[in-house]
């Protein structure tokens, strides 16, 4: 009697644990590469993390941030990290050389660069822009050629200024206008009291899925039970995050980053809520179509980006938002 009693005491110390989660599988270690810092613009993914909803699901989710040197698509490549984020220019360039990645998703339907100016030069379509100074880096010199080209405009009309990521360039006027992103400068101007003109570039031409998800041909194929958990978790923390941009701003700046400013967040939040749903709505948030992806990879062979098409099948699949 006194051992049956034992093995009864032992039985109900077993399911304890069990209940209370201390017998589940070990979770699973999946490395994600950011290509920015974690902020907002990566908002589905660290509410989710914060809120615990990827160890619910099995996953261990470790978030690498952007570093100088760091090729966040040869992190993926290489193994280094399972998933990484990207922009969708550069996805078709790494396809387009053979590097063996596809997108699983996209967190915004639309790019957030732009064109901006103080309001008081008038500078309100980007033709207006012809014989100004352009604050421009070189990673932006494609997207401003994309621009002009669709207009008639050559880029040899306007006077490229090379600039820094930043705004005092404006400030002091040493340039008319530069190249941005709708989430970061024109919220800097106004903070400093400028008020803005802001030309969002997909309107003239340039205009590629942004904040691309994508893995490895490999992966996809050898765990898609993996590839699907992180998806769901995904696109239920992006639906999460958009709820209250202001309790999601500062959340992130309180958790993941602390040099933010929650006011400017909640704004970046608003601009991303918009990229991310305009055309198809909250309840679409991910989405991707191959007639799409065709029209990137038109512009990048336009643009010698790259050396030939590639079929839009071969940068994308729909197999885990279908689910």
């Amino acid at each position: 009697m006194k051992n049956l009693c034992v093995k009864c005491l032992c039985l109900f110390i077993v399911m304890g644990f069990a209940i209370n989660g201390y017998a589940k599988e070990p979770l699973v270690p999946v490395t994600i590469q950011l290509n920015w810092v974690p902020n907002v613009e990566f908002a589905g993914i660290l509410i989710a993390k914060e809120k615990g909803w990827y160890e619910e699901a099995g996953i261990d989710l470790i978030i690498r941030s952007w570093k100088p040197g760091i090729s966040f698509i040869d992190e993926v490549v290489s193994g280094n990290a399972l998933i990484g984020v990207t922009e969708g220019a550069d996805l078709i360039r790494a396809r387009a050389d053979k590097k063996m990645i596809k997108a699983i998703s996209v967190h915004f339907q639309k790019p957030p660069g732009c064109l901006i100016s103080k309001k008081e030069k008038g500078i309100d379509s980007p033709e207006k822009i012809k014989g100004k100074k352009v604050g421009i880096n070189q990673d932006e010199v494609v997207m401003m050629k994309t621009v002009l080209a669709n207009l008639g405009v050559s880029y040899e009309d306007i006077t490229p200024v090379e600039t820094e990521s930043d705004v005092q360039s404006l400030v002091d006027d040493k340039i008319d206008v530069c190249v941005g992103y709708m989430n970061g400068e024109p919220l800097s101007m106004k903070e400093k009291g400028y008020e803005m003109n802001v030309i969002p570039l997909f309107k003239y031409g340039y205009d590629f899925y942004a904040g691309v998800v994508f893995a490895t041909d490999r992966i996809i194929k050898e765990n898609p039970k993996l590839i699907q958990k992180f998806m769901d978790v995904t696109l239920r923390g992006w639906k999460e995050a958009f709820k209250e941009p202001a309790a999601t701003a500062k959340l992130v700046v309180e958790k993941f980053y602390p040099k933010g400013s929650v006011s400017q967040q909640t704004e970046s939040l608003k601009i991303f809520k918009h990229l991310a749903t305009i055309g198809i709505g909250e309840s679409l948030v991910g989405y991707m179509e191959e007639q799409f992806w065709q029209k990137g990879i038109d512009i990048m062979y336009q643009f010698k980006q790259i050396e030939k098409k590639i079929p839009a099948s071969d940068v994308f699949t729909l197999e885990f938002l279908k689910k």
